[in-house]
């Protein structure tokens, strides 16, 4: 039997490494996880271990791409994407992503590809590597909406929507960091709240989204959390 990993297939048992990989190194740090950590979590041998990955450092690379992309695909089967209007899809990402890490009901456990940039980002290369080739698709994903509703919305403005995408990113990353640090996922929440008014003041508040009766209908899934 084979698992399904977004575009390519992988034995079960290395998607198990994977998986016990990220959930320990989310949750500890690359540093403080050991492959001994990973074979006992994943209930696999140390030769099965090395059978599929050199190093610990291949399998936290591995690690942050089966990562990226299941979030990635989350978002691609995202409610917001159902939206005609790319305005709301901008509003509706919001959404999904406030719901997705738990909203005010409990703390972010944070997102991987952002604690390893802060962990190894001076001392792996390839990791660091890794780390921003997927933030790269994050911001430019977003980027495809922004641009829409600039050219329906706003298309004198001066703005960029690339560096909008990017300051959303940025904003999500430290707010995360702040919400681990302060053991509650508001100062998250309010972060999302203060970047939607900055939208709001670039595209026009008279706009009327769609995308909270969509939430609101459909539900969502946990997907950056």
């Amino acid at each position: 039997m084979r698992t399904k990993n977004d575009s390519f297939e992988i034995s079960d048992t290395k998607a198990k490494l994977l998986d016990a990989g990220v959930k320990l190194m989310r949750t500890n740090g690359y540093n403080a996880t050991t492959v001994d950590d990973i074979c006992a979590e994943a209930g696999v041998t140390k030769g099965g271990f090395f059978h599929y990955f050199k190093s610990k450092e291949e399998i936290a690379k591995a690690a942050v791409e089966r990562f990226g992309y299941g979030k990635g695909q989350e978002l691609h089967d995202a409610p917001f994407r159902q939206l005609t209007d790319p305005l709301d899809r901008v509003y509706g990402r919001l959404d999904f992503i406030k719901e997705s890490v738990g909203g005010l009901s409990r703390a972010t456990r944070g997102c991987l590809i952002g604690l390893f940039a802060q962990e190894l980002a001076f001392t792996h290369p390839e990791l660091r590597s890794a780390c921003n080739d997927m933030f790269v698709r994050i911001t430019t994903d977003f980027t495809k909406d922004l641009t829409a509703a600039k050219a329906l919305y706003a298309p004198e403005a001066s703005f960029e929507p690339a560096r909008l995408a990017w300051l959303f990113l940025s904003v999500f990353q430290g707010s995360s960091l702040l919400a681990k640090s302060a053991g509650s996922n508001e100062v998250l929440m309010e972060n999302i709240e203060q970047f939607r008014s900055y939208l709001q003041s670039l595209f026009g508040k008279d706009h009327v989204s769609k995308a909270a009766v969509s939430a609101n209908s459909t539900g969502f899934e946990m997907a950056f959390d």
